[in-house]
This record gives C-alpha cells, structure tokens and sequence, in this order.
C-alpha cells in the first residue's frame, strides 16, 4: 500500500512540476528558433524577413574578421543580438553599416571568403549559436551595445561622442591593442591642404595647441591660430581615422598620429580578440567593455 501511495506522489510531481518545465523550455527554444525579424537591405532595396540568429550570422561575419578567436567572435555575436534586439523594439533595421550594423548574405560572404567559406562560416555560426538567447542588460534592460574596430589602449566615454552620459559606456583600458593596424598610423598634409580644408592662414599653422582631450585621451579642442576646432570636426574633414591624434608640423607639412579606427564606444573589437588571445572568455570580455550590465537570457 505504501508503494502505491508513493507511486501515485511520483505521478503527481511529475504533472505538478517536471512536465510543465519541460513544455515551458520547449517553448522558450521553439520561441528562440522563431524569432523572425525585418531588414531593409540598402543593397538591393527590399525588406527581407529572417531568422534572428541567421540575420546574426550575417552580422558577425560582416563586422568582425572571422579569423578573429571564437571567444571574440562570442562576444560580437552577443552584443549584436543586444543592439538587435533593442533597435527592433522601435525601429527597422537596415543593412546600412552607417546607420545600423553591416550585414553580408552568404553569397557575399563565399565572394569574401572564397575557399575559406566553409571553415569561416562554421565559425561564425558556431559563435552565434552557442551564445543563443543571450544578451546585455542594465537594470533589466536592454543596452546600447555599440562597438568599434580599435580603441587605441582606452575606449571612449559616450559622454564625450554623443553627449550623453551612459553608465555602461564609460572609458576603460583596452589592453591589447598593439595587433591592430589601426594602432600607430601617421597621415601627412601639406600646410597649403590644411588652409584650404580648414579656411586657415598660414601663420595660424604656427600655433596649434590641444586645449582638452576626454577621459578616452581622444581629442575635444584643438585650437589653431584664432580658430578653435573639436576633434569630431577635424576627423571628419581630415579623415583621420580616430580623434585619439596628436600633431606635429614638420617642414610644410603637418604630421597627425592616431591610435585607434572609429568612435571608440563600447566594446573594441581588436581589444576583444586580444582578450581572448590572452585566455579571457566572451562573457569576461563583454563585462569588462560594457561595466556595470548583467549578461542574461533574452527568451
């Protein structure tokens, strides 16, 4: 009698409990292999609906080097779902990598890859995949994960790009910088091109000082002469790759040294692989260049 009685309790907690969490998680994955979303391709001009984690694949491949390490490639494919995920709950995405994140289809990527398509694209999807359902929040909330190729040993503060202060989106070291091209680069331009581009005089090439860089060490005020320029205005119409310079006439040139490509907020890209290079996995990389969020499921 006592058997039966214990059988039946069985029975009970099955039904009560384990049957319920198992159609629950069933929902959650069939949820998470669902989740179709709308892209406008600027390419060819239409909207295309895709699955959220091949929409991804698309991304990571066309934002981040595949040669990268998997645990940078994590990261990516983490914080792209993120920003996914949170432009989508207010506007279309589109495949314009200067409003939205880039995206190539797999034709473009076997034009890019050629030979390597089939080992690049298992790597890609394998970093999508075994992040699934992921993604950055603070005070449960989605983040803005912007990214960027290089930082140049410092990311930015938003504050100092977009005027806003973001408490996930402050300057912090990026370690391993050093195997980025964008490192240390030098851009020369004669004094005549810097007065034209400028509307300069010659004799104001003779006083160029920095009056304020950010916490990021980027540039905010360069003064030349009587003019006074921001480090946004001058990478914009020098195309300097980065507001993190300095500048040097030398002859009748003026010599910019930059460290870093892009606005520098949020996670470097080429601080991320360096990170993994260096043992450190997707989760640890994503905390360290988006402090003070949580990494948790979205589904």
């Amino acid at each position: 009698m006592k058997r039966i009685i214990l059988f039946i309790m069985i029975l009970n907690l099955i039904s009560i409990i384990i049957i319920p969490t198992f159609i629950m998680i069933s929902l959650n994955i069939f949820k998470a292999n669902q989740y179709k979303i709308d892209i406008y391709n600027t390419r060819t001009e239409d909207y295309m609906e895709l699955d959220l984690d091949e929409y991804l694949k698309g991304v990571v491949a066309a934002e981040m080097p595949a040669k990268f390490e998997i645990e940078a490639l994590k990261a990516q494919a983490v914080a792209a779902r993120t920003y996914t995920l949170k432009k989508i709950k207010s506007n279309k995405l589109t495949t314009d990598s200067n409003r939205d994140q880039a995206w190539l289809s797999k034709k473009e990527l076997k034009e890019r890859w050629g030979n390597k398509y089939i080992l690049y694209w298992s790597k890609v999807s394998a970093a999508v995949e075994e992040t699934k359902g992921l993604a950055l929040f603070y005070e449960d909330e989605l983040i803005s994960a912007v990214y960027h190729s290089s930082s140049g040993d410092y990311t930015e503060d938003a504050i100092a790009v977009w005027g806003n202060s973001v408490p996930y989106l402050q300057s912090v070291p990026s370690y391993y910088e050093e195997a980025s091209p964008y490192y240390s680069k030098q851009k020369f331009y004669s004094i005549n091109d810097i007065c034209r581009v400028l509307d300069l005089e010659r004799n104001d090439i003779d006083n160029i000082n920095i009056l304020k860089r950010s916490s990021g060490h980027r540039v905010l005020r360069l003064k030349m002469g009587r003019k006074i320029f921001s480090g946004k205005e001058l990478r914009q119409k020098l195309g300097l790759p980065s507001t993190n310079f300095s500048v040097k006439r030398e002859g009748e040139f003026l010599k910019f040294k930059t460290s870093g490509y892009g606005h520098g907020v949020g996670m470097s890209q080429y601080g991320a692989n360096g990170m993994a290079k260096n043992q450190y996995d997707f989760k640890e990389i994503l905390l360290h260049y988006y402090p003070n969020t949580q990494l948790k499921m979205f589904w």
